[in-house]
């Protein structure tokens, strides 16, 4: 359908269901596998996020904290997203897809706390 033909349609009051520009190589919606609440994660940190000046071989590309599922949003033909939280109930503010998150054991050991204090 052309745009004209969508504009003329949607002003007649029909319903217009656009597809989806990028064709996914993955079930997304409702077919996605999705994690759970009792899932332990770590998020994909964005560049410059715990950072500060040029970025180095060492900065780290997960992050610091182990993180729950808080909250997940399901829309048909669209990535499910999720919230996160840890245990004080606090989390980063932005939502992740599956690809943006790290599952991980619940015996998971950590460097000391001297090391991510910094962070």
């Amino acid at each position: 359908m052309s745009p004209n033909e969508a504009v003329k349609r949607a002003l007649k009051g029909e319903k217009i269901i656009a597809d989806s520009a990028v064709k996914h190589r993955r079930p997304i919606g409702f077919d996605e596998p999705r994690l759970t609440y009792k899932d332990s994660v770590l998020y994909l940190l964005e560049p410059g996020e715990l950072e500060f000046g040029n970025r180095r071989i060492t900065d780290m590309n997960w992050s610091p904290k182990v993180y729950r599922i808080k909250e997940s949003l399901i829309q048909k033909n669209q990535p499910v997203l999720y919230w996160l939280m840890d245990k004080n109930g606090n989390g980063p503010e932005r939502s992740f897809v599956r690809e943006q998150l790290l599952l991980v054991n619940n015996n998971i050991k950590y460097p000391p706390k001297w090391i991510l204090k910094q962070y």
